[in-house]
């Protein structure tokens, strides 16, 4: 069986209730929901499956012991301290980014659920397809890059799993092809040349300049590629006085890495900071620890250590409102930026 067969087989009637209930709907909208919120998931590790970091990161979202099961997460929906509606709102927001919210609408569009429902059957189902997929690689011992051709294989059943809209968003580039306009297909009878020998003598004169405009082509989209590819910056994010970057930041780090690879001589600052709890000197060397932890990371990774320059600035700077948990929160943060060469 498949991934999303064995997944969908984990359901049983009375979790599917307590689902519905919780969300005040009916047990036949939550079942026509649950497979392509499901699917939904799958087809976002799918699209991330070439990259082995990225998927073993977020099977780490999800929290050892919170014991994720359908039951379990039908109880937890009405409690916004749930660490497991949290991991999985985690997940969403790492797998899907920006996309969320419209992969959330399509898959409200699809199986006729409000959007606020799409989003909680989601946030439910990515711990559960985490879990799943954790045990699966844990008993098979497979790895993450036998964990990515896995899904990849799984895709023809997901996409007829999720509906329309929700697979041309994780596929967008897989559209239909148009068919050929019949007058274009047309054969066109070609004209009798009176002179045979003068199309060959003008492509032979021709060749040397399609040569060197090609070959100048490629060198421009090569290096417009590299350089668009490559992130100008990032914020990576920690606990209350700790050095240790949250689970979401090291699957971003990660990425960083990945995608600078294509500009690998190009410089970067790593600038520590902190929120403004506690006094200022301490608040100084937690902020040069993150940047140097950061540093240290990243040239373990495989960047050059004469690339980075890692300086931290303390409580300077705050991007975000410090009389809040959620400013402070997000000032405790590293940022990785392109320095100018």
């Amino acid at each position: 069986m498949s991934l999303l067969t064995d997944l969908c087989s984990t359901l049983d009637k009375h979790s599917v209730s307590a689902i519905a209930t919780a969300l005040g709907e009916s047990d036949q909208s939550i079942s026509r929901g649950l497979e392509p919120a499901i699917g939904t998931v799958l087809g976002g590790m799918a699209n991330k499956s070439i990259n082995p970091g990225f998927l073993q990161g977020l099977l780490d979202l999800v929290p050892s012991g919170t014991g994720a099961s359908w039951s379990n997460l039908a109880s937890a929906i009405a409690d916004p301290n749930s660490p497991l509606m949290s991991s999985g709102k985690r997940i969403l927001s790492t797998l899907f980014g920006d996309s969320e919210g419209m992969l959330t609408r399509a898959l409200g569009a699809g199986t006729g659920l409000q959007p606020g429902v799409t989003s909680s059957l989601m946030a439910m189902a990515a711990p559960m397809v985490m879990g799943f997929l954790g045990k699966r690689v844990r008993d098979d011992q497979t790895s993450m890059r036998g964990l990515g051709s896995l899904l990849q294989r799984e895709i023809p059943a997901i996409r007829g799993a999720v509906p329309a809209g929700v697979a041309e968003l994780l596929w967008p580039h897989e559209r239909e092809t148009i068919p050929a306009s019949p007058v274009v297909a047309q054969t066109v009878a070609k004209e009798r040349s009176s002179r045979p020998w003068l199309l060959p003598l003008i492509l032979l004169a021709l060749i040397p300049g399609l040569i060197w405009l090609v070959s100048h082509a490629r060198k421009r989209v090569e290096v417009g590629t590299a350089y668009r590819a490559a992130p100008q910056s990032v914020d990576l994010y920690f606990d209350t006085g700790s050095m240790k970057l949250r689970p979401e930041s090291e699957i971003k780090l990660r990425e960083f890495v990945t995608a600078l690879g294509t500009n690998s001589g190009a410089p970067v600052r790593v600038n520590g900071y902190t929120d403004n709890v506690g006094d200022a000197a301490s608040n100084m060397r937690l902020s040069q620890q993150r940047a140097d932890a950061v540093k240290a990371e990243l040239v373990r990774m495989g960047m050059a250590a004469d690339r980075l320059t890692a300086r931290g600035f303390g409580e300077e700077d705050p991007i975000a409102d410090n009389a809040t948990a959620e400013g402070r929160a997000t000032n405790r943060r590293v940022s990785l930026a392109m320095a100018d060469r």
